[in-house]
């Protein structure tokens, strides 16, 4: 059974690669495949999961600090 450091450290690393395939979806070319209207609907939906993702890591990492007893 892992410990929960590396299940934590795994969950980090997925959520970072996330972050970065979000990004480089974001300055996709939409357009070659979609209309103006469903390119922007799908950039402005990747750019909230984007945010969601980045707060999600930060929380996380505040809460760690937290719990290790951290300013």
């Amino acid at each position: 059974m892992p410990s929960v450091a590396t299940i934590t450290s795994g969950i980090n690393y997925a959520l970072a690669f996330l972050a970065v395939l979000l990004a480089g979806l974001q300055g996709f070319d939409w357009l070659a495949f979609f209309d103006a209207e469903t390119a922007l609907k799908i950039v402005a939906c990747l750019n909230l999961l984007g945010l969601t993702v980045k707060a999600w890591i930060a929380t996380a990492e505040q809460m760690a600090q937290r719990m290790k007893g951290g300013s």
